[in-house]
């Protein structure tokens, strides 16, 4: 099966949320610096950092799904779906050990890549649904003119 081009939108995507979680992992260790022991912010810190690693694999086992034999897709994606939730499992029951990590927030770290990758998203697709529109309008209005003059 020959391999599909990279999907350009995807990369952009994982782009802009590496950007902007890395925004936050570098406030939350701002945050660190200044009081180490606080454990709301070791929580945030773990889960988002713990986020974007299942992001990023995500986002790499989709790219690799266009070399992927059909029959043995849904398998791959599988064993990569597992793999992240076992990675989730294993830092959320390790936090809870020490005494250092606030649960709550950790899994608030981890569910909040996915919402900071799906607002992105939508306001892109906003933003694309607007520039279009505007285009279609402009196109549109200019050549019905165009044409109700001739009629």
């Amino acid at each position: 099966m020959p391999s599909l081009p990279p999907v350009p939108e995807l990369d952009n995507q994982l782009k802009r949320t590496t950007c902007i979680t890395g925004g936050l992992l570098a406030l939350v260790l701002l945050a660190i610096a200044f009081n180490p022991g606080d454990s709301l912010a070791w929580g945030l810190f773990l889960g988002l950092a713990t986020g974007l690693y299942n992001t990023i694999s995500l986002a790499l086992r989709v790219k690799r799904l266009g070399s992927v034999e059909r029959s043995t897709a849904r398998g791959y994606m599988r064993q990569g779906l597992i793999m992240r939730l076992v990675l989730v499992m294993v830092v959320v029951l390790l936090a809870g050990r020490v005494a250092r990590v606030n649960v709550w927030w950790l899994g608030a770290g981890m569910l909040l890549v996915p919402c900071i990758t799906a607002v992105d998203a939508a306001l892109r697709a906003v933003r694309l649904s607007r520039a279009e529109e505007g285009t279609f309008s402009k196109f549109s209005n200019s050549k019905f003119s165009k044409m109700e003059e001739k009629i």
